[in-house]
């Protein structure tokens, strides 16, 4: 996901696609069904201060000027030459980051390019910049991704290949600008120390140092979440090294992030399976100091490549990340199709499988599962797609259950597992979307996984059934929808349309 916007009523979105030499664009005025808007931002041949490339946009943003207009921003994937006027010594990946901003309402027609500010390092990196944002200072700033190793002192006063070694002990970095202005005559960009370095993430109550080893990918930095126990002072950073990580912290204006480590659910994982590389859009351009709306939408790997369904996010009373399907995809529900099914506790269960729905490809789950007393001694779930596809949760006492979530549960898709959330809860609530061989679930409104199935046999591969219901104490209730597409191209699936497809 090169780049998210919400503007004057429509959210925009904006993937890189290298091979299309630009930014693939679509637009949606109800995060459901997106319009195709073609490449806007595309390959210019570029030549400043020496630089001199003919490369694709890369990774970048879409903020909104003082002047409310509209910029795209983003460095050259690479160059034959790097800006050797402003440093002799610049490296051919030593590019400036830039803006080009919107000629028109639809933000197809896009200006000339400016050079907001250099960047230099010692190895080549993407440096993929989050969206620049106004602070409650009055000030803006600009963040990129680096790893923490930026500066050549820390690898000894030898040779060129010791500057190029990897792993990075210190992890993950993002570097912090101030300026007057986001571009024109009053931009005076300014490098501050480092907002925030880190080698370590969280699962649940996992906690992995080391874990990054390499700079910080397609970082994003935001606040002002609903629910925020703080009012909206409460910042969130995001990126997609060792997994698409997040980390809810704390910031002032120009100061270095601090992340609440000591509070489950406050670092973790936005994603266990596929997605990667999410950005945020929603109420405003400004998603940092502003208190409003926020939606995660992300690219799901694999093949085919794919946006994701968008996402509410928000802040529980205790820092947590939560997340939900955002409520305009109820609009896809076929009301005639809902089906509803209650299976109270009891050990005396006839089977431990218990047949729900025989449904679509295209399908909408949401189930509740409850125990009292100790966990259950069993995995139990929903399957779906004809057996071919199972969302567990899991409270047996094995030692990776133990050691994410003591005293708790996991939760499995078809290639993924994370901690049930919050830990020690005896209430699992799973939210599914299922599109012919593409699951996105969400547990408990915390934690989320997009995996694809591969192992679906047929269009008739449609039941849903609710297992271990066999266990004494669980009880459970399930309801499931059939699902229109969401796309304005003819009967194809939710996600696999040509607005978002990379």
């Amino acid at each position: 996901m090169a780049g998210a916007l919400t503007y004057k009523g429509e959210h925009h979105a904006f993937q890189g696609c290298p091979a299309s030499a630009g930014w693939s664009h679509s637009v949606s005025k109800d995060l459901v069904h997106w319009e195709d808007r073609g490449r806007g931002v595309h390959t210019l041949h570029e030549t400043y201060e020496g630089m001199d490339s003919s490369n694709e946009p890369c990774s970048g943003f879409v903020s909104v000027d003082d002047e409310g207009t509209p910029c795209a921003g983003f460095r050259q994937c690479s160059s034959n030459k790097g800006t050797t006027g402003l440093n002799p010594a610049a490296h051919k990946w030593d590019v400036p980051m830039e803006v080009r901003c919107a000629t028109n309402s639809n933000l197809t027609a896009w200006g000339a390019p400016e050079f907001i500010y250099p960047a230099y390092f010692y190895r080549g990196l993407p440096y993929d910049p989050v969206r620049p944002w106004k602070d409650t200072d009055g000030k803006w700033y600009s963040a990129w991704s680096t790893d923490g190793c930026n500066g050549t002192n820390q690898w000894g006063p030898t040779s060129a290949k010791n500057l190029k070694k990897l792993p990075c002990e210190s992890g993950g970095q993002l570097e912090l600008l101030v300026s007057d202005a986001l571009h024109g005559p009053k931009a005076n960009w300014k490098q501050l120390p480092p907002l925030f370095t880190t080698n370590v993430t969280k699962s649940g109550r996992l906690v992995s140092p080391g874990a990054i080893t390499g700079e910080f990918v397609t970082s994003g930095y935001f606040g002002g979440l609903p629910g925020d126990p703080d009012g909206g002072k409460t910042r969130v950073v995001t990126q997609n090294r060792a997994g698409a990580t997040y980390w809810v912290g704390t910031q002032q204006a120009g100061g270095q992030f601090d992340a609440f480590w000591d509070k489950d659910g406050a670092v973790g994982h936005y994603d266990y399976g596929s997605l990667t590389m999410a950005r945020t859009l929603g109420s405003d351009p400004d998603q940092v100091s502003k208190n409003g709306r926020r939606v995660l939408l992300g690219w799901i790997g694999g093949t085919p490549a794919s946006q994701s369904l968008a996402r509410d996010l928000s802040l529980s009373s205790e820092y947590e990340l939560l997340q939900a399907f955002v409520p305009e995809l109820k609009m896809l529900r076929q009301p005639s199709t809902l089906e509803t099914t209650s299976v109270p506790a009891s050990a005396e269960a006839s089977s431990a499988f218990v047949r729900h729905s025989t449904g679509s490809l295209q399908l909408e789950v949401v189930a509740t599962f409850s125990w009292t007393g100790p966990n259950p001694t069993a995995p139990f779930g929903v399957s779906v797609l004809g057996g071919t596809t199972n969302l567990t949760i899991d409270c047996t006492t094995t030692d990776r259950s133990k050691s994410e979530a003591p005293g708790g549960c996991m939760v499995h898709g078809p290639q993924s597992q994370g901690p049930l959330m919050p830990i020690g809860t005896k209430t699992a609530r799973l939210h599914a979307i299922i599109d012919h061989e593409i699951i996105e679930a969400i547990f408990n409104n915390r934690t989320a996984m997009v995996n694809y199935n591969k192992a679906i046999p047929s269009e008739k591969s449609t039941s849903v059934e609710l297992f271990g219901m066999g266990i004494a104490g669980l009880k459970a209730e399930i309801s499931t929808w059939s699902l229109d597409a969401a796309n304005n191209f003819g009967p194809q699936p939710v996600h696999s349309h040509s607005a978002t497809l990379i």
